[in-house]
């Protein structure tokens, strides 16, 4: 999915986009957002498949984030993909001011954050039909150290054994990528209005 909408952000919307890998290998939470850091993006778009407890769970979320967790399911994920992490609170081995900034970063773009995972939870609920599941918040590791707007999107349940199967369908992953270059677009869209009347 990550491949086919760096090509389609590249040829529907004009802009370059960057993988933070092009393989199958394990990339650390931390670098992944370094990665993104040290390219100067514009935005921070991180991808996974969701898990849950019920077998039942169906469709897509898209997280921005906050100290605290929206829900319980949502810190539950959090910890599970990386681990909480609270904003601002030295970790081990990290540097205290270096985390006051990103936090201090993270917080200049948390508007935009909220934006961005509108639009695309908007357009992916078209495709996935999760308009019931809303936009979340989470303290999740990958999205901390991102000195841009920043969202975690999970296109759908691997847990769920319908929406597997659907994952693996190219038509599936089309329809996905479609609605994530629309939720771009609209975003785009409503930060060049903004920008044209404040300026």
């Amino acid at each position: 999915i990550a491949r086919r909408l760096r090509t389609a952000v590249a040829n529907g919307l004009g802009l370059q986009a960057f993988l933070t890998r092009d393989r199958d290998q394990e990339v650390p939470l931390d670098e992944r957002t370094a990665f993104a850091n040290n390219y100067k993006a514009d935005l921070f778009i991180s991808i996974h498949a969701n898990a849950s407890r019920s077998q039942g769970a169906r469709g897509s979320e898209v997280y921005f984030l906050s100290h605290e967790a929206s829900d319980e399911d949502s810190r539950r994920l959090a910890m599970a993909e990386g681990g909480l992490v609270t904003p601002g609170v030295p970790q081990a081995g990290s540097a205290d001011v270096a985390l006051i900034l990103w936090d201090m970063a993270q917080a200049e773009h948390l508007e935009e954050s909220s934006a961005l995972a509108t639009h695309i939870q908007e357009e992916l609920a078209e495709v996935t039909g999760s308009q019931g599941r809303g936009i979340k918040q989470a303290p999740f590791r990958v999205l901390v150290g991102a000195a841009m707007p920043a969202v975690l999107v999970e296109v759908a349940f691997i847990s769920n054994a319908d929406e597997e199967r659907l994952l693996t369908s190219e038509e599936y992953q089309g329809k996905v990528v479609a609605a994530l270059v629309r939720g771009l677009a609209r975003y785009q869209q409503q930060r060049e209005h903004r920008r044209g009347t404040t300026a």
